[in-house]
């Protein structure tokens, strides 16, 4: 693999959050055994929750400008 340094303040979009779960869950499925979807689901829950926050954030500063 490439060599990259990726400062820390970049952050990552929801999309490539959800690519990583998937590489993430299904290298799990190969090393420890198990379907690739049991994994999925608990990494997901997580990021459905920080999806509901940052939307509820964000529709907070709209209310506030108008």
């Amino acid at each position: 693999m490439f060599n990259t340094i990726i400062p820390l303040e970049m952050k990552m979009t929801f999309r490539d959050k959800v690519r990583l779960n998937i590489c993430i869950a299904k290298d799990l499925a190969e090393n420890f055994g198990g379907r690739k979807a049991d994994y999925l689901i608990r990494l997901n829950r997580r990021l459905k929750a920080n999806i509901s926050l940052e939307t509820i954030i964000y529709i907070n500063h709209l209310d506030k400008a108008a």
